[in-house]
């Protein structure tokens, strides 16, 4: 997906996009969380699905996953990435479902800058500028975006509170009323680099206000956010050692400061037992840091090798986690606020670390005209968990100049997070990692200069899937290791240009998963289309066409399957004032109710809905 295609959907946010990829479906967590889900499979932390910022991790090295309430303005992406399958022999744990790697626009790229801004419905507002030159041997890049919204406020007529008002007879909860999805977001970013030998970037985003969604338990909250600050420092060194020997180091350090105070039920909940409800603040830091290298050597015959290792230290630091209520099964009181470790060891917060070694080699073997082997093996030390190990062979054979066909197989691995770890639902036992054992075979077709199709089936094994037992509970009680799922899926697509004008792509996927307790919950059937026309040279049009399957409730959820639904957007852009641009872009152009399951059947029954129709206007300037 590159920076031409997001700017004809005329997206504000990395999911905005990631909606439109074929295999990818985004849906909604608690506490203002977004859920990215690969090829049928998902968690509320993400943990399955490996961010990467300029191929630097970006994760939350508490729960896994992106950090907490992580978003990406996207203005300065140059292109996006994304693996569909296991990445671990490259990316290491965490890589089990799917990556998505964002690269940013260098100063080589920008050659000059834009600015710009755009409003909508919501109290939706956001403005950006970037600016990008070469001086010399020297390349530089500056951006900044920023902005915020009240979300899309989605009717619920009753939460986890509900519930508790209906046993003590009392009416405190918030619902009937409206989900809170209102956020601020602010991204900095610079990139510095000299002939393509050095480059240091470093960044900054600030997520403050992020509101709670349908609840951090369920239970609406009004009130109640989460902001968090997280820094980035990257420097990498390229060296061409010989003519056939090259090598890239990096160091990297990543910084969050998340901090949450959120209501989990409101005041009087309990029959008035607890008079200012129960409140939960919690912040802390969290940090990563790394140093990578890779050789690259071509100087056998038919041979590319790759070899590589990198340490990786992750630490949790200076937590603080305040309470202001006890809730036991037999009972309920009120305190002031206190720290949690007063009543025993926190294992939310309390200061953690974890170092993690890796090797891994890979080769790239031309055996035959048009037959290409590529095996790779990577192993993960850790010093706290099981260590990891992740192979991977691709047999490729150019049939001719435009076919294409791939038979590949790969295991994946994730360790289990810092808090999946010393939470487990049986005290003494041990967490497993989870693992993926996946067979692909795909097939690519280039039929004419204007017509490509593509289709891929696959096959998975997922071991020891780490899930959380808070099914009835406001708050998970432990994590434990589920049995394997087998899951089975089909993906195709098919990207056609009728003329210079006019080009379109659809997309169909079909992913299946056993019912199970911990499964469902995302489609097994999704259809997507992108119709873009460019009505002139200064006019364009761009129509965005999504239909999302029945989603099948976990087996232990009686409620009936979640009917799919079709949304429509539309994006029109001219260059008439020129070097002045508009966009007018509108969402679910048919206001189409769209609804997303909630995990809960008896906190939160009625599922969430998401986005009505929304308008959206930008005006961007080029210097």
């Amino acid at each position: 997906m590159t920076a031409k295609d997001i700017e004809r959907i005329g997206a504000r946010r990395l999911t905005d996009v990631l909606e439109y990829l074929p295999g990818v479906h985004v849906s909604n967590g608690r506490n203002g969380v977004s859920i990215i889900g690969f090829r049928g499979v998902s968690s509320e932390s993400n943990a399955q699905v490996l961010i990467l910022v300029n191929g630097i991790p970006v994760r939350n090295t508490l729960f896994g996953g992106k950090p907490f309430e992580w978003s990406m303005p996207i203005k300065n992406v140059s292109h996006i990435e994304v693996i569909r399958g296991p990445g671990s022999m490259l990316y290491g744990g965490d890589a089990t479902t799917g990556v998505i790697n964002i690269v940013l626009k260098t100063g080589k790229e920008l050659k000059g800058g834009d600015a710009g801004a755009f409003f909508g419905n919501q109290d939706t507002y956001e403005g950006w500028g970037e600016y990008g030159n070469e001086f010399g041997d020297l390349e530089y890049s500056l951006a900044i975006q920023g902005g915020g919204t009240n979300g899309y406020q989605g009717r619920v007529s009753q939460d986890a509170q509900t519930v508790i008002d209906n046993q003590f007879g009392t009416h405190v909860s918030n619902a009937p009323g409206f989900t809170n999805n209102g956020r601020d977001d602010i991204d900095a970013r610079i990139d510095v680099a000299y002939k393509d030998i050095i480059r240091l970037r470093a960044g900054y985003q600030g997520f403050n206000h992020v509101q709670t969604g349908v609840g951090a338990a369920y239970a609406l909250d009004n009130t109640g956010g989460t902001n968090n600050e997280i820094y980035n420092l990257d420097l990498s060194l390229n060296n061409k050692i010989t003519d056939v020997l090259t090598n890239k180091t990096t160091f990297y350090f990543l910084g969050q400061n998340p901090s949450t105070d959120v209501n989990l039920l409101p005041a009087g909940t309990f029959g008035g037992l607890l008079p200012l409800g129960a409140r939960n603040i919690v912040s802390g830091f969290q940090g990563t840091t790394g140093i990578t290298t890779q050789f690259n050597y071509v100087g056998f015959n038919n041979h590319t090798v790759t070899a590589g290792t990198g340490l990786v230290y992750n630490w949790i630091s200076d937590g603080t986690n305040k309470i202001n209520y006890i809730i036991t099964p037999t009972f309920v009181q009120q305190i002031p606020l206190t720290e949690a470790s007063a009543f025993g060891i926190d294992p939310l917060l309390a200061s953690k670390e974890r170092t993690n070694y890796y090797a891994l080699f890979q080769d790239e073997w031309n055996f035959a005209p048009d037959w290409y082997l590529t095996t790779g093996f990577r192993y993960d030390y850790y010093s706290d968990v099981s260590p990891g190990y992740s192979p991977r062979i691709a047999l490729i054979w150019n049939v001719n100049l435009n076919l294409t066909t791939k038979l590949l197989y790969s295991r994946a691995f994730r360790p289990p997070s810092f808090l999946e770890k010393n939470l487990p639902l049986i005290p003494g036992t041990t967490i497993k990692p989870e693992t993926v054992n996946t067979v692909e075979f795909q097939v690519e077709n280039k039929w004419s200069s204007d017509l490509m199709t593509s289709a891929n089936v696959y096959w998975f094994e997922q071991e020891n899937l780490i899930t959380s037992t808070n099914s009835t509970s406001v708050i998970p009680v432990g994590f434990r290791n589920s049995t394997p799922i087998d899951g089975i899926g089909f993906e195709t697509e098919t990207k056609y240009t009728l003329n210079s004008d006019v080009d379109f792509a659809v997309s169909y996927s079909y992913h299946g998963l056993p019912s199970t307790s911990y499964t469902g919950l995302m489609p097994e059937h999704m259809v997507k289309g992108l119709i873009n026309w460019d009505i002139t040279d200064n006019w364009a049009i761009g129509t965005q066409l999504n239909w999302i399957g029945e989603r099948k409730r976990p087996s232990d959820d009686p409620r009936g399957n979640l009917s799919g639904y079709f949304t429509a957007g539309l994006t029109l852009s001219t260059k008439i004032a020129k070097p002045l641009e508009f966009t007018f872009r509108v969402n679910n152009v048919f206001n189409s109710t769209l609804k997303e399951p909630t995990l809960n059947p008896i906190l939160f029954p009625g599922d969430e809905s998401i986005l009505g129709r929304t308008v959206l206007g930008q005006v961007k300037v080029t210097f």
